[in-house]
């Protein structure tokens, strides 16, 4: 799944050009497309007379103005599989993840969050989650997150599931997305209305999880991480209503 990790080797007697350009080096990659992930979670035994019926709380704490940043991400959406869409259909993208602040900063990057769980499925447990999301828009008119996502996850207590990326280094992610018409009334009058969808553009975000099951239900506490983002190039498509 993943290739081993290349690093910029600069002989100390190059040229100062040469060195800037391993500032900018990919240090792993993760195709996501061929990957089977395991995200399924165990949950504890049922004790007698409780029933089958699952539930879910989700307590989602945004990144707040008034909190400290931890780092700066710049992502960049390198390439879909075409550039005529439907909505409904699900691209191939492939974005780069770049540390452009002043600070080494921790990104998950394992696709597999059943294999972060604690032997005892009863026990809570923490990891991070870092989700890519594809974003259609309309030039200036509009934009919306329906572009379908991925998500890496990690923990500090499993090997290989984080990623140090230093100042300057770059990860690179392949996975599939999925058009989906946005549901707000007044973006879909603007796609009628003939500021049809042209470009798409990718962020991430980066959260600090903790979890809890129970035979019957699962509580999760997320909380963002507080980043300075930068947005690479969008690229270019066309995206139509197979309804219309």
């Amino acid at each position: 799944m993943r290739p081993n990790r290349i690093s910029c080797v600069t002989l100390a007697v190059a040229l100062a050009s040469v060195g800037a350009n391993c500032l900018a080096r990919e240090i792993d990659f993760v195709d996501l497309t061929k990957v089977a992930a395991r995200t399924d979670l165990r949950r504890p035994a049922p004790t007698q007379g409780i029933g089958r019926a699952h539930g879910g709380i989700l307590a989602d704490h945004r990144c707040s103005s008034t909190m400290k940043t931890m780092g700066a991400l710049r992502t960049t959406l390198v390439s879909l599989d075409r550039m005529h869409y439907q909505f409904g259909d699900k691209p191939t993208f492939e974005v780069t993840v770049g540390n452009v602040g002043s600070t080494s900063l921790e990104i998950p990057f394992s696709p597999h969050l059943g294999d972060l769980q604690p032997e005892d499925p009863a026990q809570e447990f923490a990891y991070s989650e870092l989700r890519v999301v594809l974003w259609i828009g309309a030039e200036t008119a509009w934009s919306a997150n329906t572009g379908g996502s991925v998500t890496l996850y990690g923990a500090v207590d499993h090997p290989d599931t984080m990623l140090t990326l230093n100042p300057g280094e770059s990860v690179r992610i392949i996975g599939k997305g999925k058009f989906a018409l946005p549901t707000d009334g007044m973006i879909i009058e603007l796609v009628h209305s003939g500021h049809a969808a042209n470009r798409a553009y990718a962020e991430v975000y980066l959260y600090w999880n903790e979890t809890l099951l129970t035979p019957t239900a699962r509580a999760t506490v997320s909380r963002e991480v507080c980043l300075r983002e930068m947005r690479g190039h969008d690229v270019s498509i066309t995206l139509t209503d197979p309804g219309q």
